[in-house]
């Protein structure tokens, strides 16, 4: 601004040396004397202001140190983030624009993230085996109890007073076994009725005779043939016969006080005594649909020989809603047609077989233990890291009691068969922990191996993009600190020229 200033003055002065020359004032000579030893000075200011003008914000050195400075800063960002990805084999081989290496790694980190989650698989898997393990260990001791109870409840001069409290005890130590085997982990159910030791099948064709006086009568004149019994277990299969005549009837299954099965309204061919059964095969189980497989028969009644046609067919089809036989063989439902059905529960054992009729009726209805169903695998056999476990369970002795000394005497004999039954349990718990602890082991050796495998593919890796990173902050401070030197050092030599 001072420079300007004089500037000014400059030319007000020539402006005037020339006017007072024109004017004939004999100073003609003047204007040369004063541009002589103006000129110096003049030119003094200028590369003063030229210096100025270097040193200010906007000067190219400036912009160079900038744009220098960012290129910097954009290089120690690329350097930090190839630093910080060559922890990771697959990211880092990506930067690496190698495309094999990229694959390989890849695949090798699937592979290890798979097994790695087996192994978390098999250590949930074991924390379920050992659950089962107490509770077992705990029917045991249940059971152990209840055999001290049936033994004292054998003394035939045994107060009926005392005897009652035996058996209030003896029941419940049985609702506590119940109670046991309706418990899960993690929503899986950690006992399967089908694998206790004891067998149970029960026939309930006796209490299904129409010749027989009904269990109950309706007033519109319905009655009921029910035949029930406690087959000790929740789940199970139940072979059901039927024959109806032209006359419908009905015939349910239930569980409890649920119905668990229901054939609507069910026709055949005749009188019931003259053409074929039809069947119903019902499998049912706690957390399970209950389903039901459809056999047409050539049974012939009673009273003809079998003719090698399905009588019923006609009836079968309609009342199921299919084309052809064709389509039933095989085949299970849950609802289909008039059929309907219902989930089982593990709160009752008890089984009753129900037939409604007006007229003649045939039924017979038998109940058998299946094969357990609750198996339980974990892992995977593509990952050569799997354990597939058995089933354990145990029986609640549904039914049984030490009301009376014959009642004690069965009772002693059915707890000394869940003893001898929970010995079993406890050999495939033992087998199930031996195969579970060598898949575990299997898994974290090729969880192990496939880690070791992707850090070998970049400790080289690590160490050059380390240095990188480092050559790279160094030379974003030296270009950060020449900026920094630059802006300063133009403020002091600025004030120190002004």
């Amino acid at each position: 601004m001072r420079f300007l200033v004089e500037c000014e003055n400059f030319f007000s002065q020539t402006l005037d040396v020339v006017l007072s020359s024109r004017q004939g004032d004999g100073t003609q000579g003047g204007v040369f004397h004063f541009l002589r030893h103006t000129r110096p000075r003049m030119e003094a200011e200028a590369r003063h202001e030229s210096r100025l003008r270097m040193l200010s914000s906007t000067a190219p050195i400036f912009t160079d140190l900038s744009s220098a400075t960012a290129r910097a800063l954009a290089g120690y960002d690329r350097a930090v983030g190839r630093a910080l990805r060559s922890a990771d084999s697959v990211e880092s081989m990506r930067d690496s624009a190698d495309g094999g290496q990229f694959t390989y790694a890849s695949r090798l980190q699937v592979g290890t993230k798979a097994k790695a989650a087996a192994l978390q698989g098999f250590q949930n898997t074991l924390s379920y085996v050992q659950t089962q393990e107490a509770g077992l260990l705990h029917a045991e001791k249940v059971y152990q109890r209840m055999s001290v109870l049936s033994a004292q409840a054998l003394d035939p001069l045994l107060d009926d007073s005392l005897r009652q409290s035996l058996n209030l005890e003896f029941q419940s130590l049985k609702g506590e076994l119940e109670t046991m085997r309706a418990q899960d982990f993690q929503g899986t159910y950690l006992y399967d009725d089908m694998a206790a030791w004891t067998v149970q099948f029960v026939d309930f064709s006796d209490g299904l005779d129409e010749s027989q006086t009904p269990t109950e009568v309706d007033s519109d004149g319905t009655k009921r043939w029910i035949s029930s019994a406690d087959v000790l277990y929740s789940s199970g299969k139940i072979t059901l016969d039927v024959n109806s005549g032209r006359a419908a009837e009905r015939y349910y299954v239930k569980q409890g006080n649920q119905v668990i099965f229901d054939s609507g309204s069910w026709k055949t061919e005749g009188n019931a005594y003259n053409y074929d059964f039809d069947r119903f095969v019902i499998e049912f189980a706690p957390g399970q649909d209950t389903t039901f497989e459809f056999v047409p028969m050539d049974t012939a009644g009673s009273s003809s020989s079998p003719n090698s046609a399905f009588d019923n067919e006609p009836y079968y089809l309609s009342q199921l809603g299919v084309g052809s036989t064709a389509e039933l063989l095989g085949q299970t439902y849950v609802h289909q047609g008039n059929v309907t059905t219902n989930p089982a529960h593990s709160e009752s054992t008890v089984i009753s077989i129900v037939v409604e009729s007006t007229t003649l009726f045939q039924a017979t209805a038998k109940y058998e233990q299946t094969a357990p169903s609750n198996y339980v695998s974990v892992g995977d056999h593509s990952l050569d890291a799997s354990a597939y476990l058995e089933p354990v369970g145990f029986g609640v002795l549904s039914g049984v009691s030490i009301d009376t000394f014959a009642d004690a005497s069965s009772a002693m004999d059915s707890v000394a068969e869940e003893i001898e039954g929970i010995g079993v349990q406890m050999g495939k718990l033992s087998a199930n922990l031996a195969e579970l602890r060598i898949a575990t082991e299997r898994a974290s050796q090729h969880v192990s191996a496939g880690r070791r495998g992707l850090a070998r593919m970049t400790e080289a890796l690590l160490a050059e993009e380390s240095t990188r990173l480092t050559k790279a902050k160094i030379k974003m401070d030296q270009r950060t600190s020449l900026m920094v030197q630059a802006r300063n050092l133009g403020a002091d030599l600025v004030k120190k020229l002004l």
